[in-house]
Order: structure tokens, then sequence, then C-alpha cells
């Protein structure tokens, strides 16, 4: 099954943990790049195919002041800089992802999102038919997901990570096709840990 992109949101070992993965069709010639401790983007390995659409280059992965976000676009600055100027998580998300709407491609391809903050999980979407933000008091080794396409509610999974590269590993690593690359953040003391996947 293709879903597209998709975020996830789990809890393994009492640690909360977000994943991200790019699934494509049309851009496959992508990777994560950790830009420093806190931030991750996702950038074409040809600078050329971001004239062919402005979509496939963005900040993915954004930690602040003790909460994480990590999203299939743009979004993801407003969202952490919002969390980071005192909004509640699940406002940020709302906000955010209401002010910027789905992506005005050839798809609608709907805007996903993750938080992680004051120990809760949030997943948000905004499709051309509406918006959906929720926050999940996880459980021990609960997982959920949303995705770009098919898989467009939220849904359960198995997931168990004990690290960001594991959790990046892990998302790369589910059966949904056409993966290109993935990041993960996972909770650690004082804050969040990020890694990246590339691929075997």
């Amino acid at each position: 099954m293709y879903v597209g992109r998709f975020v996830c949101v789990g809890k393994t070992g009492g640690k909360l943990w977000a994943g991200y993965r790019v699934s494509s069709r049309s851009f496959p010639n992508r990777h994560a790049v950790r830009i420093n401790d806190n931030t991750v983007a996702i950038m074409p390995k040809d600078i050329k195919d971001l004239e062919k659409s402005p979509y496939i280059s963005y900040n993915c992965v954004r930690i602040e002041n003790g909460a994480a976000v990590i999203a299939n676009g743009s979004h993801t600055d407003p969202i952490i800089e919002k969390i980071s100027t005192g909004y509640p998580a699940r406002d940020a998300l709302a906000l955010s992802l209401l002010a910027m709407d789905y992506e005005r491609d050839t798809l609608d391809t709907p805007r996903i999102a993750a938080a992680l903050s004051n120990g809760f999980a949030y997943l948000g979407i905004v499709t051309r038919d509406g918006i959906n933000v929720s926050d999940f008091p996880l459980l021990e080794n609960e997982c959920f997901m949303v995705a770009t396409y098919e898989k467009t509610v939220f849904s359960r999974l198995t997931v168990e990570a004990s690290s960001a590269e594991d959790v990046a590993k892990k998302m790369f690593e589910l059966t949904f096709e056409k993966a290109v690359c993935s990041a993960g953040v996972f909770q650690s003391d004082g804050g969040f840990e990020v890694g990246i996947y590339n691929g075997p």
C-alpha cells in the first residue's frame, strides 16, 4: 500500500517518541539531513528538483524548549515556534495547519504533523475536506499514525523503539511502499534526541 508521507507517535520504555517517513513516487531522490542537534531537513539530492515542486524541501524535525515537532512540510517551523512562545501544543498544531492549509499541488496533499510536549503526544492533519487534531495520552507500547494518503484517519500501529535512530529505521522499514528516507525523535533526559535513516 502506498500511503505517501506519514508521521507516528509512540511510547516505549516510558519514553515518548515520534517518527516521520518520506515515501514518494514523484520525487524519490531526497534524503534526510541532520542540520544540528535540534533540526532535521528533507532535501533533494539534485537542487534542480526544487524547480518542479516547492514542497519537496523543508524542515521535518524541530526541537525547542523541551518540545518536538515532526511534520511533512514548512508548517514544522510555525508549529514549534508557537509552542515555544507558550501556545499549548494542540492549539499550535491546529492554528498552523489551518493557516497553511493543504498543499496546492496536483494531489491536494494533506499537511500532517506530530508534536511531543509536556508528556503528551499529538497528531494533526489538514485536508481539502477539513482538519483533525488530537492528543494521545499514550500507554506503554502504544503507537498511532496518520498519512497523506489512504491512512488519513488516526490509526494504531505496532512499533517499539529504543532511540531516535531506531525510530527512524523502524519508520523506514514499515511495509508501506516507496520508502525514501526517515527521521525520528526520542525522549531523553531534559528533552529529545534526533535520528535519521536514508536506507541501507
